[in-house]
């Protein structure tokens, strides 16, 4: 989550699009998802601390919530799934 997130505030859409489940690859082109990480590096530019966190898991599928000092892009319940070991991020 951490590096999604890190990921898609400085602009590396590539990292945070292979941090995509599958099914959200099937969703959302790699030129599509650039814009928005694109978008997010000009208002924020910079990875942000994470302030806060808190997980519920059940199997391969989890909620996360978490805030950062900026409360517009707080997260609350994202969806995230395991495939193939590795959490991937699955809000499309």
């Amino acid at each position: 989550m951490q590096s999604y997130s890190n990921a898609f505030l400085t602009g590396d859409a590539v990292a945070a699009y292979d941090l995509f489940t599958v099914r959200c690859k099937d969703r959302t082109s790699l030129a599509q998802f650039t814009g928005i990480v694109a978008a997010a590096s000009q208002l924020y530019g910079s990875a942000l601390p994470i302030t806060s966190y808190s997980a519920e898991v059940s199997g391969n599928l989890a909620r996360v919530t978490y805030t950062y000092d900026v409360s517009a892009i707080n997260q609350t319940s994202e969806p995230w799934a395991r495939e193939e070991g590795q959490w991937k991020q699955d809000d499309c």
